[in-house]
Order: C-alpha cells, then structure tokens, then sequence
C-alpha cells in the first residue's frame, strides 16, 4: 500500500558516525509484519528502508539510516532534512518482504545484525520482548569499532530485564581496548553454537555477511534452511 507520511523527528544516534533515526508520521496506519521493510520515494527513486519499530506502532515508522558509504548516507539523510524542514509529505509504499517474524513458532531465536542491519532486528526483537515470548533470544551484533554500537546502552538495558534475552556485541577492530567480543560477529556466533537444529534464525546486514552466515551455519552448525531469513537469502 502507498501512503503519505511527514518526517517528525531525526535523531542523530551516533554523534561519530553517520548514523540517524529518522521518524516518520504516516496519514494511514501500516499494516506489517516484524522484520519487513518499506519503500521510500527519494529523488524519484523507492529506496529500501527496514522498520525499526514494532508493528504496534503502526501511525509512526522508525528508520535507522547509515552507511559505510559516508556521501551515500548523507545524501539520504539531507532527503529527510529537507522533508523535515519544508514540512513536505513523503511516499512510502509498505509493507515489503519475505524475512518477517514467523511468530507461531516456538523455537529459540538467534538474531544476527551487522551495523545498521540492526533495524531490522530491532523491530524483531521488541515485537518478542512485547509478547512476553518464553524462548531463548540471542541477539550478536556486529560492527567495525565500538563507536557504532549506537544501541548498546538500551540492549544491555533490555538483557538485564529479560531473562530470556541476551545480547552479545562483536567489534572487528581487534586493536580497540575492549572488554567485550572481538572479530567478526559470524565467528562469535560459530564459537557459541555447536547444534542450530531447532533455531530460528534471522539475518541482516551486508550481502556477503549474510551469504557467508547462511553457508556456514547450515554446512557446520547444522542449521535449516527453512529456518534461516534474509531478505538478501532471495538472491544467494
């Protein structure tokens, strides 16, 4: 469905990186499922955008815009200045996607975000922690330093009141004084599981990252396919 929203709010996330929140008011309520995406008209151009938010809050849409690609994602963000300063309606056209929260299962989830991969997993994740779901959550999320990390602070937050949920940060760059993970949030994942049989798995970040991950863990953690979803899966 195409609807018309205003952008209401933009939160810079981290004050280091290109990273935004941007938080837009749509005329209509979107009807969508955990983990799909929406369709943005930028320049002429739909562009795809996970929703951060649970499905709940279906009058405001919550994006997380970033990129390794620094002129990319600034290019995008001034989109939604503009949008923000002009008072200007957007398009969007939601929901999209394949890789959305199969909620009547009953299997552990293993959630695995790369860098602003997070929104994706964010919506997943608060959508389960809403429902009060009993099975085991493990969120890896992983990142180049941990200046990215720009939801830390509330997924600590969030393990420490849900029993059932833990978050484990990975940052690659191996010469940063940090406690925490180091390498690549796919080895932290490999070294922690030895059977995936009865997870459910979900994934979202760079192509490879997510190709890579769908391979190993089916060829050496016994993973299934049919449990593992990607919106990049479509084209591995």
């Amino acid at each position: 469905m195409i609807v018309d929203g205003r952008v209401s709010k933009i939160v810079l996330a981290s004050i280091r990186n290109n990273i935004y929140k941007v938080f837009i008011t749509v005329n209509s309520p979107i009807k969508f499922i955990a983990g799909q995406f929406v369709m943005v008209t930028i320049n002429g151009k739909k562009c795809p955008f996970s929703i951060a938010n649970c499905p709940t809050k279906n009058h405001e849409i919550e994006l997380h815009i970033g990129s390794s690609n620094r002129y990319c994602s600034l290019d995008i963000i001034e989109y939604f200045v503009d949008a923000l300063v002009e008072e200007v309606a957007i398009e969007l056209d939601a929901p999209h996607g394949n890789a959305w929260l199969r909620s009547e299962s009953n299997n552990p989830l293993l959630l695995i975000a790369g860098g602003t991969g997070l929104s994706y997993i964010n919506s997943i994740l608060t959508n389960c922690l809403n429902r009060n779901i009993p099975q085991d959550i493990y969120l890896y999320w992983g990142v180049k330093d941990s200046s990215l990390l720009y939801e830390d602070e509330e997924l600590l937050n969030l393990s420490l009141n849900n029993k059932n949920f833990h978050y484990i940060p990975v940052i690659e760059d191996k010469s940063e004084e940090w406690i925490g993970r180091k390498g690549t949030v796919l080895d932290a994942v490999m070294e922690d599981f030895t059977d995936l049989t009865y997870f459910d798995i979900y994934v979202c970040g760079p192509f490879m990252m997510a190709k890579t991950a769908k391979e190993k863990l089916i060829e050496e953690k016994k993973a299934k396919s049919e449990q593992m979803f990607a919106d990049a899966f479509a084209y591995v």
